[in-house]
């Protein structure tokens, strides 16, 4: 089932938001364990106000979704843009030995209005080539770059203080792609009899809508894009401050579940009266505590690998070419390694340049 997050902004009867979400008090409770709830003298049983809660996501009417989303986005034009080619290698090594590589090369049309509600921009992918080695799994591949391109035309309102992803403005029509792509893929997969594929393909249409469903997860979605990544930053909106410190968390891709907070500096590289280049460091706290890893270690990779935990660490190194008069990100490039020392790496290389519309 998808989810979405609700906002509780004052008191509401819990029997009426289940209602609402067509569900059960029990399942509400269920969902939101953490969530603070009182009962009225000799009445009914409130959520507190200013929560967020969990709920079934709603399934929207086609029409509805189709209808809404033409109010949202029919003032907008989207004159001033820019055309930007990525490239992108992820290497897995084990003992120093390439394992797999994948190789993803994509294109982006980008717009940008600036309106009295702010900054919107509208990303359009108009390529998305993915090729892994060895290609066994080039169904499963097929299945991913499918997904992507149900997001791949999205507008967004950006956050005026930080320049990053604030709302998607399309969203109900992101949603009605994915049902009519959803409904395809139950159809084109309609014959697979096995009890187990059957459970594996209908696990993967779950995640995948309850990345679209909920407008909140779906830009987590596409935050943890390095394409949007980089180009929704803080100079979209300021030229003051950029060089400050911050600290980003990122999830790991050895370890499922593991997330690891990166310290980033940044120095300036070059200055002129219309552009910068900025180089940003991020590095694992000195204090990280590594003793948790080595049992996940254990249990994961030490059967293929044989040698024992070393050390783990993760780096993260970019650069950056930005048009701080026009507003543009022209390139950047990025290198991340996570890796436990000399058993197990896994190096992403991903450059971005903008190009000739």
């Amino acid at each position: 089932m998808a989810y979405e997050i609700y906002k509780i902004v004052a008191e509401e009867k819990i029997a009426e938001v289940a209602a609402k979400f067509k569900t059960t008090v029990a399942e509400i409770k269920r969902l939101n364990p953490d969530v603070r709830y009182f009962t009225a003298f000799f009445g009914p049983e409130y959520i507190s106000a200013l929560q967020n809660i969990k709920v079934p996501a709603r399934d929207i009417p086609l029409k509805q979704l189709t209808e809404d989303a033409k109010l949202g986005v029919g003032n907008l034009s989207f004159t001033n843009q820019a055309r930007y080619r990525c490239e992108q290698s992820v290497v897995t090594k084990i003992n120093g030995v390439v394992q797999n590589h994948a190789d993803t090369k994509t294109e982006f049309i980008v717009g940008k209005q600036e309106t009295k509600d702010g900054l919107f921009i509208k990303v359009q992918m108009t390529d998305n080539i993915l090729q892994m080695y060895p290609d066994e799994m080039e169904e499963t591949i097929t299945l991913v770059n499918d997904i992507e391109n149900v997001k791949s035309d999205a507008i967004f309102l950006v956050n005026p203080n930080t320049g990053k992803i604030r709302k998607v403005i399309n969203h109900h029509e992101i949603v009605f792609k994915w049902k009519q792509h959803r409904e395809h893929l139950q159809s084109k997969y309609a014959f697979i009899r096995s009890k187990e594929n059957k459970e594996n393909l209908e696990k993967f249409i779950e995640m995948a809508g309850n990345q679209i469903l909920s407008e909140a997860n779906l830009i987590i979605d596409y935050e943890s894009k390095l394409f949007h990544q980089l180009f929704f930053d803080k100079y979209l909106v300021t030229n003051k401050d950029l060089l400050e410190p911050y600290k980003k968390t990122f999830y790991s891709q050895l370890f499922t579940g593991l997330s690891v907070d990166l310290e980033f500096r940044q120095d300036m590289l070059s200055e002129t009266e219309h552009t910068i280049g900025v180089r940003k460091v991020g590095d694992m706290p000195k204090t990280y505590d590594h003793s948790k890893l080595e049992q996940m270690y254990n249990d994961k990779f030490l059967p293929l690998i044989k040698y024992k935990f070393s050390e783990f660490n993760f780096s993260y190194r970019q650069r950056d070419a930005i048009n701080t008069t026009e507003k543009w990100i022209e390139s950047s490039d990025v290198t991340m390694i996570e890796q436990v020392k000399n058993n197990i790496q896994i190096l992403i290389d991903y450059k971005l340049k903008k190009i000739e519309l």
